[in-house]
């Protein structure tokens, strides 16, 4: 009996954890103050931006992408032009290979 007693001074009526049952800075956890509560509020808000910016760059060559691929309608209109005035012969073949080679050239 005399050594559980000596322990129970030892420890002053907290466990052996400390006053906190462990759950102190030591023991990875918050303190009673809240102190790891800002680190991971602010590494949650670092992950959303990081999040944010990797999609906005994805989208943003994605729409790079689309554009460059697709030909304006004007390219569309004067090729549609070109190959009206060729097919009715007011004009020819080589005529036509130089302004076609020079709408593609501009919209290509």
């Amino acid at each position: 009996m005399s050594e559980m007693a000596t322990v129970v001074l030892q420890w002053g009526g907290h466990g052996p954890m400390g006053p906190h049952g462990g759950h102190g800075v030591a023991a990875g956890g918050a303190t009673a103050t809240g102190g790891m509560g800002l680190w991971w509020l602010a590494a949650g808000v670092l992950l959303l931006l990081a999040l944010a910016g990797v999609s906005l760059a994805y989208v943003s060559r994605v729409r790079a992408a689309s554009t460059e691929t697709t030909p304006p309608k004007e390219a569309d209109s004067a090729m549609r032009d070109l190959r009206t005035q060729y097919a009715r012969g007011e004009i020819d073949d080589e005529e036509f290979a130089n302004r076609a080679a020079t709408l593609n050239l501009e919209w290509g």
